[in-house]
């Protein structure tokens, strides 16, 4: 994609920033629109489609008005702006790969990114060993890991990957290493960027309610 001018960039990034906050502070449906239009017109003039795009999905979301739903489109629209400055050029949408032994733990991740336009689930897998060769056919840029699975565990894959030089971050959603224990210590330590507790046990339908802010944020921290 085209290279953005730096210095141009450099005016861009506080004053989207404060548009974002002013989104994330909306108190109605009106304020959050004019907030909307204004960080849609310094998208626009800078030609930065993907945030045009997601400008866009946020405009379509104020109808029912959730002040919930305007910030985690706020932070969504923050997050990318960085990596757009970061990179000096538009980036693409968060490319994810899914990897849990539980058909219906894939379903409920797969539910709560979908929540946001800019992360796209490009594969999923049911074991350590699949999930290598996933990372490897998609170059995920970010991979969500369990821990407890057949063929090969979370830890497995993360050792691999490590003497593999494999690219992209990880995320570690188990309920096998809740933050602050040793087996999420160990994760951090074997290279996982964010570890990010399953509540009430490895299937939990209240999974979206209660962790997908925080799972939603893991994976734009990773990649920021």
């Amino acid at each position: 994609m085209t290279r953005l001018d730096p210095s141009l960039l450099a005016a861009f990034a506080p004053e989207f920033a404060t548009g974002c906050d002013r989104l994330a502070t909306a108190a109605d449906a009106a304020g959050a629109a004019r907030a909307l239009d204004a960080l849609r017109g310094m998208a626009g003039a800078f030609g930065i489609a993907s945030l045009v795009a997601l400008i866009k999905a946020a405009t379509t979301a104020l109808d029912p008005f959730d002040a919930t739903v305007t910030a985690v489109h706020a932070a969504t629209l923050r997050a990318r702006s960085a990596a757009i400055v970061a990179a000096g050029r538009d980036v693409a949408a968060i490319r994810i790969l899914i990897v849990d032994d539980s058909a219906l733990m894939r379903r409920l991740l797969r539910e709560i990114l979908a929540v946001e336009p800019s992360l796209h689930v490009v594969a999923e897998a049911a074991d350590g060993a699949a999930a290598l060769a996933l990372m490897a056919e998609h170059t995920p840029d970010v991979t969500l890991l369990d821990i407890e699975m057949p063929v090969l565990d979370g830890f497995g894959v993360l050792r691999q990957r490590a003497l593999a030089g494999g690219g992209g971050a990880v995320v570690v959603v188990s309920s096998a290493a809740p933050p602050g224990s040793p087996a999420a210590i160990l994760a951090r330590r074997l290279g996982a960027r964010a570890v990010v507790g399953k509540p009430s046990g490895a299937v939990s339908p209240d999974l979206a309610r209660r962790s997908g802010a925080a799972i939603r944020q893991a994976v734009r921290d990773a990649v920021a």
